[in-house]
């Protein structure tokens, strides 16, 4: 005789058995396809809420980026440079895109998103970056205008 059904051991979720359940993708993966570099680097530089970031402008941040640079303050010229180049590929502009990763990864040695970076500032890499991001911004409803 079976116990009743408030009675029966639950059956426990082993590693393999998550593993083995299909992960559900997200957009992003969908995206991006095969390609573990350019999710990671857009995983890491896409922007959530691109209006209110680039409402400053890139110039504003990489004016701040570069006094920050000048005060020997490498972490906040840093993040001054990315956020600037974040707003560079939700804009759709591929060389201060480039320019500003280059400089991120340049200005903190240390950083531990150096390789997405460097990554990004290559110019094949970067070209499929930005139409992957445009792409992504279309399909979430925040795309840039004009």
């Amino acid at each position: 005789m079976t116990p009743p059904p408030l009675f029966r051991k639950k059956e426990k979720d082993t590693p393999e058995k998550k593993a083995a359940e299909p992960k559900e993708k997200t957009l992003l993966d969908q995206l991006c396809g095969d390609d573990k570099n350019l999710q990671e680097a857009l995983s890491q530089t896409l922007l959530l809420n691109p209006e209110t970031t680039a409402k400053e402008g890139i110039d504003s941040y990489a004016t701040k980026a570069q006094e920050h640079e000048a005060a020997q303050k490498p972490t906040n010229a840093r993040i001054a440079y990315q956020v600037a180049a974040e707003i560079a590929l939700y804009e759709g502009k591929l060389t201060q895109m480039q320019k500003f990763f280059k400089k991120a990864a340049e200005v903190d040695p240390k950083c531990p998103y150096r390789n997405v970076f460097e990554y990004l500032s290559k110019k094949e890499s970067a070209e499929r970056a930005l139409k992957i991001a445009q792409e992504f911004y279309t399909k979430t409803g925040k795309r840039a205008e004009g």
